[in-house]
């Protein structure tokens, strides 16, 4: 006798849902307070200015304003640059 089923075994059929991890602010996009910038697993993006890390390491923001990324000391990070000074660069 066979142990193993064919094809269409019960035994198969199963996933995981998505996390929907990644970027979900993109550069030059204006954010306020507490919207969420990055989902990631590990450090991956770091928080630079006005951004905050979560215990899961997602980034957030924490002041309004317009959304930067940059490296420093090897590393990519993220800054929020403060709404004061967004409306003179919408206007050049």
């Amino acid at each position: 006798m066979a142990h193993k089923k064919g094809a269409s075994s019960s035994r198969n059929g199963r996933d995981s849902n998505a996390q929907r991890l990644g970027v979900k602010r993109f550069g030059g996009q204006v954010v306020n307070a507490g919207e969420i910038l990055i989902r990631q697993r590990g450090t991956k993006f770091h928080p630079g200015e006005n951004v905050g890390r979560g215990k899961d390491d997602t980034l957030f923001a924490l002041a309004a304003g317009s959304v930067q990324f940059g490296v420093k000391r090897g590393r990519k990070t993220v800054n929020i640059v403060p709404g004061a000074q967004i409306g003179a660069d919408q206007r050049a």
